[in-house]
């Protein structure tokens, strides 16, 4: 049952993320620049973790030396320059493309890990290159349609989605050392302060402030930083508490790109066609095809262990 719970709160994270897209057009529709959507969605997302977190949490801003500097990185490198990259992405090329390109970080994931924690299962590393693979192919139908010809495709903005990709992927390398010195939430919160303060100094704030000039305006931008960040990072970090296990967590917030194209075709008026939609679904392989990797190596590792210990046992 309780494991129950924390896939719906996963479930729910990845919901929440997919409304992203969304929300940066229509407010870029009001002429906001992505550094200043980047700045609302940071500041608001800071504001509204902060009141959770205070409400739930007496220790919400206690930090460690050394975390200090984890969300320094953090704040800089996986919400700063990827709010950019992703937000102008969405702005040139469309949040379904930019949902696909974004989806492409397990490879990033994958190189990073390799060079940074030297993973060395062969078999998981042999199956997750075929993940890889499925997840590269479905990036190219899903943004090609297939065509071989890239004349028409803005090149800027896929360029922006790739660097999203990548920061996206720096997240699970920082916090596999961070989340040891403190809460997720409290990260977060950091992440968002530190990106807000240095946005800043790319905008006018007061300026920007006061471009808000309707209560819908408002709506929107009170929307990007209460659903698609704090609400989705307080539920996923829910999910993970609940004892769901960060690769099946990836599999089930993986609905995120699935929701984010359908959002893109549908509510946004955005390109579509059956092999975009077939590349779609290979992303979504791909992730189900490295966790059943994982998974396997676990059974192994297990059966092994047991094995030896009855050998142990037995050698008594």
């Amino acid at each position: 049952m309780k494991n129950k719970i924390g896939y719906f709160y996963i479930l729910l994270a990845g919901i929440f993320w997919s409304t992203l897209g969304f929300l940066v057009s229509k407010i870029s529709d009001y002429n906001f620049s992505s550094e200043e959507i980047a700045f609302f969605r940071m500041i608001g997302g800071f504001i509204a973790i902060s009141i959770y977190g205070k409400l739930t949490m007496p220790t919400m801003f206690k930090i460690t030396k050394k975390g200090i500097l984890y969300v320094l990185g953090i704040g800089i490198v996986c919400q700063l320059v990827f709010n950019i990259s992703y937000m102008s992405s969405i702005s040139m090329v469309g949040a379904s493309m930019a949902a696909v390109l974004l989806y492409v970080s397990p490879v990033f994931v994958a190189i990073f890990s390799k060079i940074v924690y030297k993973e060395k299962n062969k078999k998981i590393n042999k199956i997750k290159i075929l993940s890889l693979v499925f997840c590269v192919i479905g990036a190219y139908l899903a943004v090609t349609g297939g065509k071989i010809q890239l004349e028409g495709i803005n090149t800027v903005g896929i360029f922006a989605g790739i660097m999203a990709a990548i920061t996206y992927a720096m997240l699970p390398i920082f916090n596999k050392n961070a989340l040891k010195e403190m809460d997720n939430i409290t990260m977060s919160a950091y992440a968002f302060l530190i990106a807000a303060i240095l946005m800043c100094f790319r905008i006018n704030p007061v300026e920007t402030i006061s471009k808000i000039d309707s209560v819908k305006v408002f709506g929107y931008i009170a929307a990007i930083g209460i659903i698609p960040t704090a609400m989705s990072y307080i539920v996923y970090s829910k999910g993970i508490l609940k004892g769901v296990e960060l690769s099946i967590a990836g599999v089930v917030a993986s609905i995120e790109l699935v929701l984010s194209v359908i959002i893109g075709w549908t509510l946004l008026g955005e390109d579509f066609s059956v092999v975009k939609l077939f590349g779609v679904l290979f992303m979504v392989v791909s992730t189900f095809i490295a966790v059943k990797a994982i998974e396997d190596v676990k059974e192994e590792i297990e059966e092994d262990k047991y094995q030896t210990e009855t050998i142990s046992e037995c050698s008594k």
